[in-house]
């Protein structure tokens, strides 16, 4: 697939099997963030379309499902961003066993803008770092090895992320 020191260019029949390997797993995840089968079936199939175009910087020092796990992550939160920005949607009424229960359309809308304004100005790393944590559950060494970074860095970036969402949430009150 290349040689040391040189990008791993994967071929298409490698990105089909990733795609068979891990699709429902970023296709969970996307649907996990934005609570609607349609979008995330079109974010699952722009993540490996994006992958795929970008290919040529992926070095293989980490698993290609870091890089679809962070690519997923980033369109999902920038999908939700749209959301919020252009307003609430039919897709939110559209995956009511998505939302929380006894939750209104206008709650979930009003949720969104309230993470929209606490994460506003957050670098991607450190909201897709938050998300693995406080969405997908993971653990700062389970996060660190997916993401290839260390274990306290994670740590750093969650405390930051904690720290000015906090802050931004006690000058709401």
């Amino acid at each position: 697939m290349g040689t040391k020191g040189r990008s791993h260019l994967l071929s298409e029949a490698d990105i089909a099997a990733l795609y068979a390997q891990y699709g429902h797993a970023i296709f969970k995840r996307c649907l996990r963030l934005v609570g609607n089968a349609e979008d995330a079936r079109e974010l699952m199939q722009e993540t490996f379309f994006q992958f795929f175009s970008g290919r040529d910087r992926f070095l293989g020092k980490a698993a290609p499902f870091t890089f679809l796990y962070r690519i997923a992550t980033n369109l999902s939160i920038d999908k939700l961003r749209r959301r919020t920005t252009a307003g609430p949607r039919t897709s939110i009424e559209d995956a009511p066993e998505q939302a929380v229960p006894g939750q209104s359309q206008e709650q979930r809308a009003q949720a969104l803008e309230e993470i929209k304004v606490l994460t506003e100005g957050l670098d991607e790393e450190t909201l897709t770092i938050a998300v693995m944590s406080h969405v997908d559950g993971l653990t700062q060494e389970e996060i660190a090895e997916t993401l290839g970074l260390s274990r306290k860095t994670i740590g750093k970036k969650l405390q930051r992320f904690m720290d000015v969402t906090r802050d931004r949430a006690g000058a709401k009150v």
